[in-house]
């Protein structure tokens, strides 16, 4: 892609953030970006072949600086069991924080699961690192028996992605007004205590 075409696509996404900013995921539609930098509907969709794509790349960078923000932040927590609750807890948050902020619905979470899966697929590479990493620390300082940190470490992400999923699946089942995040996190938070409940030392 050319550096005119380049130049398009960042317009393209300032104008998504700002209408998606104003209006909300759910009320935002393509026809509304488009009139806001003056062009036709069948040229923004040379460029994003739906609304889902464009939202989702609009905020990827948005999203991946938080969660490195969030990782800064829970790195100055000594204790790694401590350490690897705070960073998930904060990472869902902002999570709800996205979905309500802009309205997304049930639907559209449950139908983009694989596209922003795959858009971050770096962002969970490292997200899995992180735990990986924390849970070596761990086994160093005594507070984790040894163990194949990487596995567990992606176990936790994987664990972390199924519940919130499954809970997606729940709520358009059984046709439900909002996604009950608390209890994401109560059983995410559970889940991943029993994990690390089975790798503490036990003094």
């Amino acid at each position: 892609m050319g550096k005119k075409a380049e130049a398009k696509k960042e317009l393209i996404l300032d104008a998504a953030k700002s209408v998606f900013g104003k209006l909300g995921y759910s009320k935002a539609t393509l026809d509304d970006i488009a009139h806001a930098i003056g062009l036709k509907k069948p040229t923004l969709y040379y460029y994003y072949k739906s609304k889902e794509v464009l939202f989702i790349e609009a905020f990827s960078q948005e999203w991946k600086d938080s969660l490195y923000r969030i990782k800064k932040i829970a790195e100055q927590e000594r204790d790694p069991r401590e350490r690897l609750l705070l960073y998930i807890r904060s990472s869902l948050r902002y999570y709800q924080e996205i979905v309500t902020q802009h309205t997304i619905s049930i639907q559209v979470l449950i139908e983009t699961r694989i596209m922003f899966q795959e858009l971050f697929k770096e962002s969970r590479a490292k997200e899995t690192n992180f735990y990986a990493s924390v849970i070596k620390e761990g086994i160093a300082n005594g507070t984790f028996l040894d163990c194949e940190a990487e596995r567990v470490g992606y176990s936790i992400m994987v664990v972390k992605d199924l519940i919130q999923f499954e809970e997606f699946q729940r709520a358009q089942f059984h046709n439900l007004p909002s996604i009950d995040f608390e209890k994401i996190e109560r059983e995410v938070l559970y889940t991943v205590n029993l994990i690390l409940e089975g790798i503490r030392v036990r003094a």
